[in-house]
């Protein structure tokens, strides 16, 4: 038995979670292994990502985490994974250095591997990179990136020893027994059956930047295009939410969280994401699977894969700039659309499914 554990600090509704739920699920297709995600903290429903998305041949374990700074956190981890005892542990933000004592204690050898999902800076906090530094600089851990820019900001942070990059993956996108549902909603939304529909599947907070989008949309007004968003919002973000909903334009709609975002990619015409930085969003992936357009500001590793031949890009992060962006992507007649939108599943399928993406990680894991 070839045993993986996945560790995450808890299932948040955010793409690094969407992530590791995935790849879970994929190795645990694997024959004559055995996977096992930790949360450190217990699971909350509506809180947390539905466990109805995880394989139920994936062994799912919490640890109790307080919040805030935990020691007990460091012994239960070593504890837990004594009992386990992975061949593997993988974890994702910031579990990764609460790992570290168990990786001192525990003397058996086993593979230890840590994904940088942002750009380095932004991955962790200061005291998180100089511990994480410690551990990468000696081999300890071996760290990935998720693509070319998350890479070159995390040899710049931790040194040239940084080798590794698997870019992200996600699952295809299918449509749930949701689907006729949310189509009918998306259409009662629209001006006409000719209106363009715009997703943005984000997190509501300063770095996805929703006011740039709305921003946009103002300036839009007289077009024939909505704009959906998807996305909750934690307590200390309430005040950009509450600014957000202010200041909304009619051709703007809030969604809220749902569990079944594929189904809103499938009706969408364009994913647009207007953040002020990010690692490779999972989002972004699976609109691709969808044939949605992406219109997007030049940030992290969307600039690797948001080409011309791809999709739209903002110059900059203003809305001077993502107006032209957007009406690029308005004005482009239907044999550029068909174009775009064949060339981004062509890419989803030979790069970004979470069947490559597992593959690469399983043959790090043996490496």
């Amino acid at each position: 038995m070839y045993k993986i554990v996945q560790m995450v600090p808890a299932l948040g509704w955010g793409g690094a979670q969407v992530f590791c739920i995935q790849l879970c699920n994929e190795l645990a297709n694997y024959p004559g292994y055995q996977v096992t995600l930790i949360s450190m903290y217990d699971h909350v429903p509506g809180k947390h990502l539905p466990l109805s998305m995880l394989s139920n041949k994936v062994k799912f374990v919490c640890l109790g985490k307080k919040n805030g700074i935990d020691p007990k956190m460091f012994l239960k981890i070593y504890k837990t994974l004594k009992d386990i005892k992975p061949d593997v542990v993988h974890t994702h933000l910031h579990a990764g250095y609460y790992c570290f004592y168990a990786y001192f204690k525990l003397k058996y050898p086993f593979k230890k591997i840590h994904t940088l999902h942002n750009l380095a800076k932004k991955d962790a906090p200061p005291h998180g990179r100089k511990m994480f530094k410690y551990f990468f600089k000696r081999n300890i851990i071996e760290a990935v990136t998720i693509s070319d820019e998350v890479h070159k900001s995390a040899v710049e942070e931790y040194g040239s020893f940084i080798k590794t990059l698997i870019n992200n993956g996600s699952d295809e996108v299918k449509p749930t027994s949701l689907f006729n549902e949310t189509a009918e909603k998306i259409n009662s939304l629209k001006k006409d059956a000719d209106t363009k529909v715009l997703l943005n599947v984000a997190r509501i907070s300063r770095q996805k930047n929703q006011k740039l989008l709305l921003d946009v949309m103002h300036m839009a007004a007289q077009q024939n295009v909505i704009a959906v968003i998807l996305g909750d919002y934690v307590a200390e973000n309430k005040e950009i939410y509450d600014e957000l909903i202010a200041n909304k334009p009619g051709n703007v709609f809030f969604a809220g969280k749902v569990t079944n975002v594929s189904d809103y990619l499938l009706c969408a015409d364009a994913f647009v994401l207007t953040s002020t930085f990010e690692g490779l969003p999972i989002s972004l992936l699976e609109a691709f699977s969808a044939g949605a357009i992406p219109v997007c500001t030049a940030v992290g590793g969307v600039i690797n894969i948001v080409t011309d031949d791809i999709g739209f890009l903002s110059k900059e992060i203003n809305k001077e700039s993502f107006y032209t962006a957007l009406q690029a992507y308005l004005n482009a007649d239907e044999a550029v659309i068909s174009r775009l939108k064949q060339n981004g599943k062509e890419l989803y399928n030979k790069e970004f499914s979470m069947q490559t993406c597992a593959a690469k990680y399983d043959a790090l894991y043996h490496a």
